[in-house]
């Protein structure tokens, strides 16, 4: 109870036989919630983890923060997982207890009392705490492991038909998109007797910052780091993938995460072909982590232009096209919409050792002609002529397409 009466011994007995009595039957965290407020007469707020909510009750015309995230956060140095919240404009002030399952951090229970101090009730509200800490350990371990099992499955390829991965995906509760774009990244240089604390947090700030892009973001643990999986059914979503992901360094750099991270973003891939998303995440990583190694870094598989390649290795005639197509596929579209020679210029530029003035001789025009359409092939290709990388890509995308019979 609140309004300075402590909680007697047979109360809390009652209170705890309750609780009992409501996980028997499947009430689940709602329900515990809902009994803890009525039996101390308080606001009751259940968030999980991620700070994502769970139940409120009993708030009456109590005024109740939308979260206890900012609360919490200014109260720091607490380690019995019991901190008292001091609500701006309110009184009186409430108290929030960490519920753990095991060691995990399972979410915050907040008490907000109509009247009183909530401290009377200490022991309802950890008892109710505990409660609910075995509830949500049951749902995760059930359905997170279900959940875990189909990714599992269908990035091994176990699904041959479309429809049937939807299905099995719809009998584990996840409602599976058309496409996805993965994006790998892990933590170099992280102390080993922290290692386990930076991973959550760098797998926390990740999934809030691809969440940005909407849809429901998959985390897959993955060697010494993570791939998630971003919704991506539409191109845009897979270019508002890449973006979110490069700018994942920039946020770990302001929480002072204290380690370089590395990572790569996957071209998007339908569904059942999700395997081969993040195999382009995984090689980008590597490709990210050897060539621009010094600082952190994730990098799209489509701005390394040919370096995959390079790294796989024995790549195939298609595939080798494929790429020259691709690279060269915004200049031929420009050159065909304006009747303009970008991709004839980018040939013999490079044929005559990037020298400008005979480059215009062999093209009939004067030189500033040719400066202009080489800063037309940066802006319109995404490359920079003056990159030792991007150079090497182009000049092999030339070579292949000069090569290509079905180009000539």
């Amino acid at each position: 109870m609140t309004n300075g009466i402590v909680m007697s011994g047979e109360a809390l007995v009652e209170f705890a036989e309750g609780l009992a009595r409501i996980a028997s039957t499947g009430g689940g965290p709602k329900a515990l919630a809902a009994h803890l407020a009525a039996a101390i007469d308080a606001a009751v707020l259940l968030e999980d983890a991620e700070w994502r909510h769970l139940a409120l009750a009993g708030a009456g015309s109590r005024s109740v923060p939308p979260s206890s995230r900012e609360l919490i956060a200014a109260e720091r140095g607490r380690s019995d997982g019991v901190v008292s919240l001091a609500t701006p404009g309110e009184a009186p002030d409430g108290i929030a207890v960490r519920i753990r399952g095991g060691d995990a951090p399972l979410g915050w229970l907040s008490v907000f009392p109509n009247a009183g101090a909530a401290g009377d009730a200490l022991g309802a509200i950890r008892l109710t705490a505990a409660a609910i800490a075995v509830e949500l350990s049951r749902d995760a371990g059930g359905a997170k492991s279900r959940r875990k099992s189909f990714w599992d499955r269908l990035l091994a390829r176990a699904y041959d038909d479309p429809l049937e991965a939807k299905d099995d995906a719809a009998s584990r509760g996840i409602a599976l998109a058309a496409g996805y774009v993965a994006v790998a990244v892990e933590a170099e240089g992280l102390d080993e007797t922290s290692a386990s604390a930076k991973l959550g947090e760098l797998r926390k700030l990740c999934l809030e910052t691809l969440r940005a892009g909407g849809g429901d973001v998959v985390a897959l643990e993955r060697g010494g780091g993570f791939v998630f999986l971003c919704p991506a059914p539409l191109e845009v979503d897979a270019q508002n993938a890449r973006t979110a992901a490069t700018l994942i360094p920039r946020a770990l750099a302001k929480t002072h995460f204290g380690a370089k991270i590395v990572g790569g973003v996957g071209r998007p891939a339908s569904a059942i072909d999700a395997h081969r998303t993040v195999e382009d995440a995984r090689e980008a990583l590597f490709v990210t982590r050897r060539l621009f190694g010094g600082a952190s870094r994730i990098i799209p598989y489509e701005d390394l232009g040919v370096y995959p390649l390079l790294l796989r290795g024995g790549a195939g005639v298609d595939e080798l096209r494929e790429f020259a197509a691709r690279v060269l596929a915004p200049l031929r579209a420009y050159d065909e919409k304006h009747q303009t020679e970008l991709v004839r210029t980018l040939r013999l530029y490079f044929d005559v050792g990037q020298n400008v003035k005979t480059a215009a001789g062999e093209l009939s025009v004067h030189r500033h002609t040719v400066f202009y359409r080489l800063r037309q092939i940066a802006e319109i290709g995404g490359h920079d002529l003056d990159s030792a990388h991007d150079q090497l890509t182009l000049r092999t995308a030339i070579a292949i397409d000069a090569l290509d019979p079905n180009e000539r």
